[in-house]
């Protein structure tokens, strides 16, 4: 544990490692010149293979979790955490390990969730170009139980950096959570295992009555899908057959969970017909891995 500051919120800093160690060893040495100092960086390996995580057994600045096996980014983020709170750090943050931070992004983050009804906030994050918005936090559309992410794709221009501001969810590619919000919600549901776990939880904060705001003064930076191993080249194109079963199942998640019963009908026949489109393409484009993981999503979401 690092030393405590009176009055200085101890901060828990929370890596999944599966398979992306060059990655992680960048994000943990942006960390290192953080100019906010009580903190301690937690790692949490996914079961990867020995070249990838034994390198970082040599860092005596992080605590370092190996699961053995991978839990995906519910459940190895969610070993991070209870680690945290176990340790009785004050903040938590979940911070993707392709993400490179600004030196001094820590601190507007801690002076804003420290409002009473703040769960949770974001920072601002761009592209690894520092031209580009990969998310401003999200909003959710309770009709069709679908989330937008704000900006995303767009010019980092001045009409997209205001003071604080609410948002209906937050990118779990950077989520800095009270511990006590933690403890009062539950951890990431464990059943998305990746994809939609991050809306899932700030619905469930925003129910519990909290407030969840991005802080654009906050900067990190991030690689688009680096983290994800599927995104490589095959013949069934960039996304994997079964990251194409999570997003298809987990948005039908949230349609259970957190739409109206009035809108359920509209949000699942509009899912429907978006998964019917999914099917199409892959069939005209000779995916037969990603049409079955497509049907079995759709399936899956459904009946679960």
């Amino acid at each position: 544990m690092v030393e405590r500051l009176v009055q200085t919120p101890l901060v828990a800093i929370i890596l999944v490692n599966w398979n992306g160690l060059a990655y992680t060893l960048d994000c943990i040495e942006s960390l290192r010149a953080v100019s906010y100092r009580s903190l301690k960086i937690i790692v949490v390996d996914n079961g990867s293979e020995p070249s990838q995580v034994d390198p970082l057994k040599e860092i005596d600045t992080i605590h370092l979790i190996e699961n053995g096996e991978n839990l995906g980014f519910t459940g190895g983020n969610n070993v991070g955490i209870q680690y945290a709170i176990d340790q009785g750090f004050d903040l938590i943050m979940l911070l993707n390990n392709d993400t490179l931070v600004e030196p001094n992004f820590l601190d507007p983050l801690v002076a804003e969730i420290q409002e009473n009804e703040t769960a949770a906030v974001q920072p601002k994050i761009l592209q690894m170009d520092s031209k580009h918005i990969w998310s401003l936090g999200g909003k959710f559309n309770t009709a069709l139980g679908k989330a937008k992410t704000i900006g995303a794709g767009k010019e980092d221009l001045s009409a997209y950096n205001p003071k604080a501001y609410n948002v209906d969810w937050l990118t779990g590619c950077c989520l800095f959570v009270k511990t006590s919000a933690f403890k009062e919600i539950g951890l990431l549901d464990d059943k998305y295992f990746a994809l939609c776990e991050d809306v899932d939880w700030s619905l469930r904060a925003k129910i519990a009555g909290y407030a969840l705001k991005v802080v654009p003064g906050a900067v990190i930076y991030h690689h688009e899908s680096a983290s994800d191993k599927s995104k490589v080249r095959t013949t069934e194109g960039y996304r994997s057959p079964f990251r194409q079963y999570l997003n298809v199942r987990n948005h039908l998640y949230l349609v259970r969970k957190f739409v109206p019963w009035y809108f359920k009908p509209l949000a699942f026949g509009y899912y429907a017909i978006r998964s019917a489109i999914f099917a199409c393409y892959y069939l005209l484009r000779n995916r037969p891995n990603k049409l079955r993981m497509t049907l079995k999503g759709f399936r899956d979401g459904i009946k679960e």
